[in-house]
């Protein structure tokens, strides 16, 4: 939990208050309700230090920006004090970590804030200023949900993980031009790769990384994506997990391919540690391995809410998967370059280093 509570920061570059008649306070637009998947999903404790943020926009082009500690409702007070407005974002940050900002105003362009506690928020209010419809997305570097989802073997080596370009241009460390990059900046071989593979044998035990529920528990035939495999119905599962309640709700699903056997089945209400089934070489698979993705369903870069309730036939055109270990501070490529790049086409999201202590396989 917080120390303090940071007093909360109104914006209007129009005008002390919305210059259109105030109507009725809202919450989420009809269109970003929350879903019965994230209804039906239980909660996972908001961790301690950690705290909450709202990005409201009224009609007038004014915006108001508030982050508080996690007892708190800053969306409330201010649409109480100022009604009329729209919730545009609402979610988590760290009072004392490290937090991403990134922040886009109607006049277009896009402001990209890291920093520790208070410092990135507070920064990127003050860059915002004098701008109309300023709408913020922030996360926090770490946010310690996850448990291994397999035994913390040492011969469980990783050979696939995150491509933070996805496919368009950043510089990488070397100050080359690439359109692969892995989250220190580096250049990898594993252009476009979405989630992280783990090789090992048939039947290895795979489990839910924290508390949830089972969205989808499905056999998928993948004969047009890889025609020449052994087996091409696919075993896969996605699993909600939801942090904090309310408007601030962190929402994630978690994504398992290849199973040889699965043994949870949709509605299903999980716990870190439960059985999902075992690890196989089932669909687009070359050797028995653990495909894990991690999907965003809040505070994405270009939206509030993100329906997950149907992922799409495919299962991979999704666009707002995270990498689950952040995007290293250290790398000299730039800001996370997913949560931004693509911003404009409703594509990216900020990563976060989901893991509790201790947790997180080895990647590298």
């Amino acid at each position: 939990m917080l120390n303090v509570l940071l007093a909360a920061m109104l914006a209007a570059p129009v005008s002390a208050a919305p210059t259109a008649k105030p109507t009725k306070a809202k919450g989420l637009p009809a269109m970003l309700a929350e879903t019965a998947a994230v209804l039906a999903t239980p909660a996972i404790p908001i961790p301690a230090g950690i705290g909450k943020y709202c990005s409201i926009v009224y009609p007038s082009g004014a915006w108001a920006f508030s982050f508080t500690d996690a007892n708190q409702d800053p969306c409330a007070d201010m649409l109480a004090s100022t009604p009329g407005g729209t919730v545009a974002r609402a979610g988590l940050w760290d009072g004392t970590g490290g937090n991403n900002v990134v922040y886009q105003c109607a006049g277009g362009g896009i402001g990209l804030q890291k920093d520790y506690g208070d410092k990135a928020l507070k920064a990127a209010f003050d860059d915002a200023l004098g701008q109309k419809g300023c709408v913020f997305t922030v996360a926090p570097l770490e946010l310690p949900i996850f448990s291994h989802p397999f035994p913390t073997k040492p011969n469980l080596g990783m050979t696939n993980g995150f491509d933070f370009a996805h496919g368009f241009k950043v510089l990488s460390n070397n100050g080359i031009e690439l359109d692969h990059v892995n989250r220190h900046g580096n250049n990898v071989a594993y252009d476009g790769h979405n989630g992280f593979d783990w090789m090992m044998p048939t039947g290895t035990k795979l489990v839910a990384m924290a508390k949830g529920r089972v969205l989808i528990a499905q056999t998928r035939d993948v004969t047009s994506f890889c025609p020449n495999e052994d087996e091409l119905i696919q075993k896969e599962m996605f699993v909600m997990h939801v942090v904090g309640t309310g408007r601030y709700k962190e929402i994630f699903v978690a994504y398992y391919a290849h199973f040889d056997t699965m043994s949870a089945e949709a509605g299903d209400i999980v716990e870190a540690g439960t059985k999902l089934g075992t690890a196989g070489d089932t669909g687009c698979s070359t050797g028995p391995h653990l495909h894990l993705s991690v999907v965003r369903g809040s505070n994405t870069a270009a939206h509030y809410r993100v329906n997950l309730e149907s992922p799409t036939p495919s299962g991979y055109t999704i666009q707002t998967d995270i990498d689950p270990y952040a995007f290293s501070w250290s790398a000299k490529a730039e800001f996370d370059p997913w949560a931004w790049r693509k911003m404009n086409q409703g594509h990216g999201a900020l990563s976060i280093d989901l893991w509790k202590s201790g947790q997180a396989p080895r990647r590298d």
